[in-house]
């Protein structure tokens, strides 16, 4: 969306009609599964009324808005936020920490990561560990705490040793779009237009991915006389209510072949 046709914050009209079309929900849709008529929905959209608390959200929930974008649309109604982390600390995040942590040590000897917003690399565990420092051809004690599309567009090894950088760089825009389509990250803007402006992956882009014959987008890697194919399956928390962990999640690669399982299990007997 260009800048000058965002809303204005407090213009709770044009904020819910964004969301609507962002959703790709009609008015009679929308309205069905709010549980209020659609022409009080049309009255909303126009300013002609005023929603109440219980409205927004049962129109938050209509239109499955995630919890920075609910808080959004409570605000522009004039209600204060509903999902606002407190300052001081919660034992319910510590607890989801421990559990992403359980998740990552669960499947070892094999890579998976902790990732905020789909970005940042929070933590790894020993699997992925291993596979960074293959591919960087130096030892690591950890995964360093990267953004996942500085690493894609970096020059080096890790770029090169990945046999379908394109592919894979393409399946991350999708995802990204797919999954941060109503919350703009201006931090990420410039590093996402880069990506998506190489040939390779634009073409990949305009292609329909219904068309490709592979069920899943395999990472295939090569370094030395080693070659690795990986498939990524991802998990986050069902209904979140705290902002802090809402945009958590992991992202398990799991081996697609024997010989790549078997050099992770080899991996992990010698260190």
């Amino acid at each position: 969306m260009r800048a000058d046709l965002v809303p204005a914050a407090d213009d709770f009209p044009a904020v819910l009609r964004v969301h609507r079309r962002s959703a790709g929900r009609s008015q009679l849709q929308t309205a069905l599964l709010a549980g209020i008529s659609q022409r009080h929905l049309s009255f909303l959209e126009s300013g002609r009324a005023r929603p109440g608390r219980g409205v927004v959200l049962a129109l938050s929930a209509a239109l499955g808005l995630c919890l920075s974008r609910q808080n959004q649309l409570l605000l522009a109604a004039g209600f204060a936020p509903l999902y606002q982390p407190d300052a001081k600390p919660a034992p319910e995040p510590d607890l989801v920490g421990r559990a992403m942590q359980a998740f990552l040590h669960a499947h070892e000897p094999f890579p998976a990561l902790l990732l905020r917003d789909g970005a940042w690399i929070e933590q790894g565990n020993r699997g992925a560990a291993r596979l960074w420092s293959a591919v960087r051809g130096e030892p690591l004690r950890e995964v360093p705490r990267d953004n996942v599309f500085e690493l894609m567009l970096r020059p080096g090894a890790r770029r090169e040793r990945l046999e379908n950088w394109s592919e894979a760089a393409a399946c991350l825009l999708r995802r990204y779009m797919a999954e941060h389509a109503q919350l703009r990250r201006p931090e990420l803007d410039e590093l996402v237009a880069q990506l998506a402006a190489n040939p390779e992956v634009k073409q990949l882009l305009q292609n329909d991915p219904a068309a490709q014959a592979a069920p899943v987008v395999l990472l295939r890697y090569r370094f030395d006389a080693v070659r690795l194919a990986l498939f990524v399956v991802i998990a986050s928390l069902h209904a979140p209510l705290d902002t802090r962990v809402e945009h958590l999640r992991v992202e398990f690669l799991v081996p697609a072949d024997a010989a790549t399982e078997q050099w992770f299990r080899d991996g992990a007997a010698v260190g």
